[in-house]
């Protein structure tokens, strides 16, 4: 691999080519299960802090990064409710994803953001900037289960105790609500509602994307409290206004029991047939045990240390992504070079006092030193 690494490298010095990180592909789901995430554990990633958890109250949870979540039995740490999407123009949105990345593991994206162009649907060429606060041993490689109230709780629901919503959640177990019934949500949980069915997503079912790795938005970062290692947001203007608190008069839990959401909010989405039997279903705030594999050319797995050279959202330079292993000091005096670079596998307990549900292993792997690199060849000028 050095020696392509060195061609590559010559070639781009000689003016003969240039190269490039291209976009990866990828797929996209809804989910809103209120348990906490996993990146709120500690020790998933090398990060400021964990993903920020909140009571049964929607008060934020500080201090105890080991609370149990509250889909297991006594847990009390659930999803905040401001970590829901927002549009931020009529062609950008901010927003929380659980994610699955090909050869990565959650050391390698946890808290870090993806810029995502939608490629499928009404709402094809919006884009949208989601921070990885959770993955799921339901989710397909490449794959953003995106957070958004009312999209269906999955194989977890603290949805009933902390809001009181019916014993399978709001709608279908998987894609959630089919029409928009948000005004039936808790108040705290409508914008997100209202953003899926409003003009920005369009309630666009399940749309594939192309994606790649940026520097999180500021925005984002306030709301979870998690920064990976050696990076600084950007900016600090977009966020949405702060709900009303949830009043404590509804602190005491709704058992299971209660009977499930009228017919006219249950029904899935358009391709909500292929939700259960599907590997894409709504995710968990549980990972699955094993490793993810090798890792994979379209990976664009987050860097494990965090990385200050990722792009900042509306950069045009591609120069920002800089090769790992030893190429990346060549690669950061290179004008226009940036590659792509696979993941890490790892393996670790779970968290201390966790149930015995599987959760993701922690940050134990290295950066791959095969680098995947993509040489194009250019027509030289001015030679």
């Amino acid at each position: 691999m050095s020696s392509i690494r060195s061609l590559a490298l010559l070639a781009l010095s000689t003016g003969f080519a240039t190269l490039t990180a291209a976009q990866a592909a990828g797929k996209t789901t809804r989910y809103w299960d209120c348990c906490k995430p996993s990146c709120a554990w500690p020790g998933k990633a090398d990060v400021s802090s964990e993903v920020k958890v909140c009571n049964i109250n929607d008060q934020p949870l500080l201090g105890n990064a080991n609370a149990v979540n509250g889909c297991d039995a006594g847990g009390e740490a659930y999803m905040c409710s401001d970590q829901q999407p927002w549009a931020v123009s009529a062609d950008l949105a901010y927003g929380f994803a659980a994610v699955k990345l090909a050869g990565g593991t959650e050391a390698s994206w946890c808290c870090g953001c993806y810029e995502l162009t939608f490629t499928t649907t009404s709402i094809a060429g919006k884009k949208m900037i989601v921070q990885a606060t959770n993955t799921g041993g339901d989710l397909g490689d490449n794959h953003f289960d995106i957070q958004m109230p009312g999209g269906g709780v999955g194989l977890f629901n603290g949805c009933t105790d902390e809001w009181g919503a019916p014993a399978s959640g709001w709608g279908a177990q998987y894609g959630g609500i089919s029409s928009n019934t948000c005004s039936t949500f808790p108040k705290e949980l409508q914008p997100g509602c209202n953003w899926r069915f409003g003009d920005f997503f369009e309630n666009a079912d399940n749309p594939d994307v192309t994606f790649k790795p940026v520097t999180c938005p500021k925005a984002l970062t306030d709301k979870t409290g998690c920064i990976r290692q050696g990076e600084t947001p950007t900016g600090g203007n977009s966020q949405p206004s702060k709900p009303a608190e949830k009043p404590s008069s509804i602190a005491a839990p709704v058992q299971s029991s209660k009977a499930p959401a009228p017919s006219s909010a249950a029904g899935p989405g358009s391709s909500s047939a292929a939700w259960a039997s599907s590997a894409y279903g709504a995710s968990s705030s549980y990972a699955a045990s094993s490793s993810y594999g090798a890792p994979a050319s379209s990976s664009f797995a987050y860097p494990a240390s965090g990385s200050s050279s990722l792009p900042a959202y509306g950069s045009s330079s591609a120069s920002s992504v800089a090769a790992p292993g030893s190429s990346s000091a060549a690669s950061a005096s290179a004008p226009y070079l940036s590659a792509s670079y696979g993941g890490m596998s790892s393996s670790g307990a779970a968290p201390v006092g966790a149930s015995s549900s599987s959760y993701a292993p922690g940050p134990s792997g290295a950066p791959s030193d095969d680098g995947q690199c993509e040489v194009v060849y250019v027509t030289a000028t001015g030679w």
